[in-house]
């Protein structure tokens, strides 16, 4: 079963103006959707609505955003793709649009569907070893694993860990916690108690596929995959990465994205 996010929304639509469409020859349906979502977060919206495009129906995503007054606006983009590429419309949510949104999207998405999908979606390193601990939204697991794969009670993480140096290195995700604000830190579910968090359906099924499990990695290689914790605002991750050689182990902190 594929999840669906939808919004009502009760002030009219406005398509800006077709100078503001972003039309590009050769971009797939799931690549569109993907840069489009990614720009609409660089721009400061939350994604609050999502229908991944496809070849036999449009997609579109929405989001929303809290302005310096105290206000929020609304911002919303309609996806099309074929054969031939994609075209994206960004639509005003206003009686008066002053299409801000729209000028922001077109030159933001511009510059984002040129990088390296790599350059935004995993650490940046050039040399050391990182590790990224991202929480993964409902709107991003739809995108990557076709669904919501946990229930209310716990939180889907990304773990990505780059080693840029020339020292093959171990992690064990049970040596992986993540701190709350104002709570213990707490590891990473397993067992029955990871069955229990798991939805039934192949998202579930394919974030059993992709978990990260205990491994080496290798000098200048990546890896990456998910842990479910319970649910929580987590603020920082402690990891513990050992050196396969010298045996020593390297405690360290980093944020939760």
């Amino acid at each position: 079963m594929r999840w669906v996010f939808f919004l009502l929304l009760a002030l009219p639509a406005c398509p800006a103006p077709h100078q503001y469409a972003v039309v590009r020859p050769g971009l797939t349906c799931d690549r569109a959707t993907r840069v489009g979502r990614r720009t609409l977060l660089e721009i400061g919206y939350k994604v609050t609505a999502l229908v991944p495009a496809t070849a036999d129906h449009p997609g579109e995503i929405a989001g929303t955003k809290t302005l310096a007054d105290g206000t929020s606006t609304t911002g919303r983009v309609r996806i099309r793709c074929d054969a031939n590429g994609a075209r994206l419309q960004p639509v005003e949510e206003s009686l008066t649009p002053t299409y801000e949104f729209s000028r922001a999207f077109d030159y933001s998405f511009k510059t984002l569907v040129d990088m390296p999908e790599s350059d935004f979606e995993t650490p940046r390193a050039a040399r050391g070893l990182e590790v990224q601990v991202h929480v993964v939204r409902p709107d991003e697991a739809l995108l990557d694993l076709g669904g919501v794969p946990v229930g209310p009670d716990a939180v889907v993480v990304r773990v990505t860990i780059r080693n840029n140096t020339d020292r093959t290195v171990s992690i064990d995700p049970a040596r992986l916690d993540l701190v709350p604000g104002d709570a213990p830190a707490a590891g990473p579910l397993a067992g029955s108690a990871l069955a229990t968090a798991l939805s039934a359906g192949p998202a579930a099924e394919r974030l059993r596929a992709e978990r990260l499990t205990g491994q080496r990695v290798r000098p200048h290689t990546t890896v990456k995959g998910y842990l479910v914790y319970p649910r929580a605002q987590y603020r920082e991750a402690q990891v513990a990465i050992e050196d396969v050689e010298t045996e020593e182990s390297e405690g360290f902190v980093t944020p939760v994205e």
